[in-house]
């Protein structure tokens, strides 16, 4: 399983993307901190794809043309951090990833 992840190979649109860890964003939504650009974040946010037991590629718009998260009294930590973790929680517990309902129906995932 280690080696299958070591030679993992994304499609040629994919090698220049930057992985942002799961346990990353969990931890910044324990701060109260909304996500931030990839540029404005630390280096130990990012993963090595080819250490990852899974790589789930998710891309989202920006709330607010200044931010890319905005903070509600719902949602402190940035609505955008929060429905995000909501969705990534329901199948990658901190229980047992890929635990969740579904998994390969709502997520696309990258296998070789």
């Amino acid at each position: 399983l280690l080696w299958l992840r070591m030679n993992r190979h994304l499609p040629e649109a994919l090698r220049a993307c930057r992985f942002v860890r799961l346990d990353y964003l969990r931890k910044l939504a324990a701060e109260g901190g909304p996500i931030r650009r990839c540029q404005d974040l630390p280096h130990e946010a990012f993963g090595d794809v080819t250490k990852a037991q899974y790589v789930v590629i998710v891309s989202h718009c920006w709330i607010d043309p200044q931010t890319c998260d905005v903070r509600t009294s719902e949602h402190p930590q940035g609505l955008r951090l929060a429905t995000m973790l909501q969705k990534l929680e329901l199948h990658f517990s901190t229980r047992g990833l890929g635990k969740g309902r579904h998994f390969m129906e709502r997520w696309h995932c990258i296998e070789r």
